[in-house]
This record gives C-alpha cells, structure tokens and sequence, in this order.
C-alpha cells in the first residue's frame, strides 16, 4: 500500500542520525507530505524542508496539541504562515460548518475539520464519548489542558510529548480538580493515592465525567451524529452560501 498523502505531528519534522527527514522519506515513496504545526517557528521549519501542505492547528482545536501557553489561535497562525509560504496553508481549530470554513478562506487556502468529523456515523472513536459531542455545549466547556496527559502517559509505554502533552476535551470532573493545580501536585497524587487505579476504572466504562472526551471549542455548534457525506454536503452549501452573501453585501454598497 502507498499512501498518496502523510501527515506528521507532535513533532511535524524529525531527521534521523544519517540526516534523511521524514519529508524527503515520504518524498521518495511517492507521498505528499502534510505538517501540523501550531506556531510560526514550527512553520518555518516545515517550510524550509519543503513540505506539500501546512495545517495551522489553533488552540481552540480538539485533541492533541501545544500546551496553551505556547500555542496560537487557528486564524492568526494560518494567516501569518501564508504571509511566508506559497505552500498551501489549512486552517485547524473551532471549524465545524460552513461558515467557519469561508472564514478561513479568508486567511489562508482551506480548513481541516476533526471534531465535526467525530461527530460522524462512520467514526471509529468511543460512541458514548461520541454522544457527548452533541449535549447542550458551548466554546465555554472546552479546555486544553495537560491533564489528562499526564495521567494517562503514566499508562502507556508510548507518551505524548512536551510540549504537545496537552488535549482539547470538554470540561469535566477531572479538569474542575487538577487543571488550576501544579504539575507536581497531580504527580503526587498518581504516586501515593488511588487516582490512577480510579482513573483505569472510569477510562473502563468510558466515564465521560472522569476521561477526556476530545472537542475542539466549535462544539457548541454540532447537534446531531450524521453521515460524513450530509455533513460535507452541508458545509460545501454553506460556505458558498456564505461566500454570495458577503459578495452581494458589497455589491449592494457600491
């Protein structure tokens, strides 16, 4: 199998010792390479070993990215990483309908959706987490945190990595107590008290209230689980929708 396209992250570059990247790899395997970066600097460095794509993920994204102290948000990012590359630059985080992506269409060459995505029949992730897309949220119950990442690298051989040891994920129980403490206070906790063996016990049955359920801060707007291909259908019509409206905006004040 030879995939057409690659996308790396966490980090987006890595050389070996010989000094061969992991760009010109796939670049001799006849597949585009695709970076995910999350500031400027990690930008320049995609760009200057000559990848085929950039998706700027924001903080505001669900999922796996750097910490909030070191990230950007999804708009200002893709738009300043378009200002120094004609490498087609997508814009990641929040973006969830139509709407979103017209206004990323401002910025920078398109969008990469994944909590909208989630949100889909044809997703392969914990369906009871998967419900909890779609409650009554807003930007307000997501949170990127690291959190949960250091609890849960404690049970893993293979460990998110500073600094992209952080997640967006709804607010829960485990947010409310730990994420305004010291890294060195939930360390504590792992190692004298029964946190860990709790936490494998609600990561069990998929407590929502305990694990992270990952979302990016446009989940206030998803409502419903659908078909991939309802939900692509709608968001092309509504970018163009959206396109024609401000075009006939501006038309109308001439």
């Amino acid at each position: 199998y030879r995939p057409k396209a690659v996308q790396f992250f966490a980090p987006s570059i890595i050389t070996r010792q010989s000094g061969q990247s992991n760009v010109q790899l796939a670049h001799e395997h006849g597949a585009k390479f695709i970076a995910q970066v999350g500031s400027v600097d990690e930008a320049k460095e995609a760009i200057k070993h000559k990848v085929d794509a950039i998706i700027c993920q924001g903080s505001e994204a669900g999922g796996h990215g750097l910490r909030r102290e070191l990230g950007n948000s999804a708009m200002a990012l893709a738009s300043q990483t378009s200002k120094i590359t004609d490498t087609p630059v997508l814009a990641a985080g929040g973006i969830v309908n139509g709407k979103h992506v017209a206004s990323a269409l401002c910025v920078c060459d398109g969008a990469s959706i994944g909590t909208r995505y989630w949100a889909c029949r044809e997703s392969l992730g914990n369906e009871q987490l998967q419900k909890e897309l779609i409650k009554a949220n807003s930007c307000d119950d997501v949170i990127r945190t690291a959190v949960f990442d250091q609890i849960q690298n404690e049970m893993t051989t293979t460990k998110w990595p500073h600094p992209y040891d952080s997640s967006g994920a709804l607010r829960n129980q485990t947010t409310d107590e730990w994420d305004g403490k010291s890294s060195n206070e939930l360390q504590l906790a792992i190692d004298e008290t029964k946190l860990l063996a709790q936490y494998k016990v609600s990561r069990n049955e998929s407590d929502a209230n305990v694990i992270p359920t990952l979302a990016g801060e446009g989940v206030g707007e998803i409502v419903s689980i659908e078909g991939a291909y309802q939900i692509t259908l709608r968001i092309e019509e509504e970018v163009i929708d959206t396109i024609d409206r401000l075009q006939s905006t501006y038309y109308d004040r001439l």
